[in-house]
């Protein structure tokens, strides 16, 4: 078998998602399908003529855009597992292929045993009762949580017992309630190959509409096949690096797995196992940073505005059954900021106005919360390092509100408000010299007022263009950066924990953050050197995912959490928005859609092109930069007239 004995993967659609191992197995409490929160499937195991389709007899695995393989070798047969999950239902498809190997007819018995665990994220073994109706091709599970129905091409038998089981995947432990297994009975002569196809439903349970969605597999496939195609083709990059290549591919393709249906809104959860919340601070940077499909930006926005405190408070995050937490100190001003580059994107004025009075109330907040020198106060667990008691003034926010009044002021200008605008303006002004000279520390910058510690917070103050600083981000390079990632602790420091999630872990999206930094800054080996490490996560456990986190010194995805010690996420919708950005920072790319403005200032030589949207447009644009020239060249698939700056001459 190809090497991916301890490698995983998602299929993900907008209303559920499936994660397995490449060898076949469900070897942790987060494998199975879900719908964003709430499990639903715990495992499901095959037997072909009393021998079980396992990680001893599989062959091979093939992973693709829309579908996962597995080929078995048994003893008589060979058997190929396609599994897949469409974009636009709750259900999980399986396709079995059967073929007889020998020189003989022979008897067919394929056998499911299936575990269905109906519970949410947060909970691990728990006392509920199941109760379960079986059909000829079908069964239908359900709990006060939710139901499971499960669905075949042919006719079968239930068989034996259903029953509950306690078990400890990956160690932990769990209830799971196994239904009374499925069982087909047929004949295949030699050398035939025969199909059959099953589904799983998440709370659907018509049986005639599962029927006709397994007898519409082919297009389903095809259909979100479409989707990947004509997403790829509105998002690209290509370069003569092919490291890079795969990873703006991986990233897109991540941002798009991160878009979900909340509640018939197409909006962005963090991440991919158990981040599947709309989060503030989460999806609001990662649409500063990069955003991605304009519905989903808008929809979350908007989302996010209708939720806001009556204090003016953006929310930390939003559950699918309704419950808001608000106990977040940066998602207040990233709202703004997050406004301004979908503004700048997509040109959408009019949701500037639907948002006035959640820009007010978030402004008031401001004036009403900040001290005598501009400074917000962050409550404990209330930063970006939540897992952390950190209060008190920290620099990341600091930064942001200065960002955030700077934006305002632009802001309240499109809604007519010279007085307001102007306030914040100089608000912005003060704050940013006060961060300046408060949070000075040498050559660095502190993390907090009256904390004499250094972590990596600093960097934005570079990514938002705070200061020009010329030692900082040698600094940064000099006391975070590790032959594998990047610190968010001094790594010279007695607070240094490589392997702990907030106190010296590597994320990923800092790194990309500082790689974004070195290619702004010219320091373009540097800069690539840091992607490369990003890419190579992406390969080394779930596939082509850029995770959340891991060891700054050995590279291990397993870190030290506040619950234990424990993998890390494997999708995190802003380490991805913060790989694009980066590559749209090697290529100088800034967008103006109010102004039909495209900035262009290479970093790095060669030829690229980059394909994105621009409102309703899509944009080809041919960038050549050789010997301090840049020439470029675009296509409008609208035919849109564009004015290109390109530096450092065209």
């Amino acid at each position: 078998m190809n090497n991916v004995k301890d490698k995983s993967y998602f299929l993900i659609g907008k209303k559920c998602f499936f994660h397995r191992y490449c060898d076949s197995g469900f070897r942790t409490k987060w494998t199975g399908l879900w719908r964003l929160t709430r499990k639903y499937l715990e495992y499901y195991a095959i037997k072909i003529n009393g021998e079980w389709c396992s990680p001893n007899n599989i062959q091979t695995f093939v992973e693709e855009k829309e579908t996962a393989k597995y080929i078995y070798s048994l003893k008589d047969f060979v058997v190929e597992e396609e599994v897949f999950v469409p974009e636009n239902e709750p259900i999980l498809m399986i396709v079995l292929s059967v073929k007889n190997n020998s020189n003989e007819t022979k008897d067919l018995k394929i056998e499911f045993e299936i575990a269905v665990n109906i519970r949410d994220w947060n909970e691990d073994w728990y006392e509920r009762d199941y109760e379960i109706t079986y059909r000829k091709n079908h069964f239908v599970v359900k709990s006060e949580k939710g139901k499971l129905a499960f669905v075949s091409s042919v006719n079968g038998n239930f068989i034996g017992y259903h029953f509950y089981k306690t078990h400890y995947p990956d160690g932990k432990l769990q209830k799971c309630f196994v239904t009374k297994n499925f069982l087909i009975e047929d004949r295949v002569n030699s050398n035939e190959e025969k199909k059959f196809s099953f589904l799983f439903a998440c709370d659907k349970d018509e049986v005639f509409e599962l029927e006709a969605l397994l007898k519409n597999y082919d297009y389903l496939v095809g259909e979100k096949g479409s989707i990947y195609k004509k997403l790829l083709e509105e998002n690209n990059f290509v370069s003569s690096v092919d490291f890079l290549n795969n990873l703006f591919r991986i990233a897109v393709l991540n941002l798009k797995k991160s878009i979900v249906d909340f509640n018939n809104q197409k909006v962005f959860v963090a991440g991919y196992p158990w981040f599947t919340q709309v989060w503030g601070r989460d999806s609001l940077l990662s649409i500063a940073l990069n955003p991605f499909d304009e519905e989903a930006c808008r929809s979350t926005i908007k989302l996010l505005a209708r939720h806001q405190s009556e204090e003016g408070k953006i929310p930390n995050f939003i559950l699918l059954d309704g419950r808001v937490d608000y106990n977040s100190s940066d998602a207040t001003p990233l709202f703004p900021i997050a406004l301004d580059s979908y503004l700048k994107r997509f040109g959408d004025v009019a949701l500037v106005l639907d948002l006035k009075d959640t820009l007010y109330k978030i402004f008031e907040f401001y004036k009403r919360n900040k001290n005598e020198d501009g400074f917000v106060y962050s409550n404990k667990n209330s930063t970006w390092m939540d897992s952390l008691e950190r209060e008190g003034y920290c620099i990341e926010v600091q930064v942001f509100w200065q960002k955030a009044l700077e934006i305002l002021s632009d802001l309240f200008e499109i809604l007519e408000d010279e007085k307001s605008s102007k306030e914040a303006i100089r608000l912005a002004k003060t704050l940013k010299a006060n961060i300046l000279k408060r949070f000075a520390k040498g050559k660095y910058y502190f993390d907090r007022i009256g904390v004499n510690i250094e972590t990596i917070n600093p960097i934005f103050l570079l990514v938002f263009g705070l200061t020009d600083k010329k030692d900082l981000l040698k600094y940064i390079e000099e006391n975070f950066e590790t032959e594998v990632g990047l610190s968010t602790i001094n790594k010279n420091s007695p607070h240094y924990k490589p392997s702990s999630y907030h106190s010296g872990c590597t994320w990923s999206h800092l790194l990309a953050l500082l790689s974004s930094t070195q290619f702004r800054k010219m320091r373009v080996d540097k800069a690539l050197e840091n992607l490369r490490k990003i890419y190579v996560k992406t390969q080394e456990h779930a596939l082509n995912c850029i995770p959340e986190v891991w060891d700054s010194e050995n590279g291990s995805l397993y870190v030290d959490k506040p619950v234990g010690r424990e993998i890390s996420s494997f999708i995190q919708t802003w380490s991805a928005a913060a790989v694009i950005r980066a590559i749209d920072d090697m290529l100088g790319i800034e967008v103006n859609a109010l102004k039909n403005v495209i900035k262009v200032s290479p970093k790095m030589e060669g030829e690229f092109k980059r394909v994105l949207k621009i409102g309703e447009d899509v944009v080809e644009l041919q960038i050549a930069f050789k010997e301090a020239k840049v020439d470029v060249s675009y296509k409008s698939k609208l035919n849109k007239n564009y004015k290109i700056i390109a530096l450092p001459e065209i």
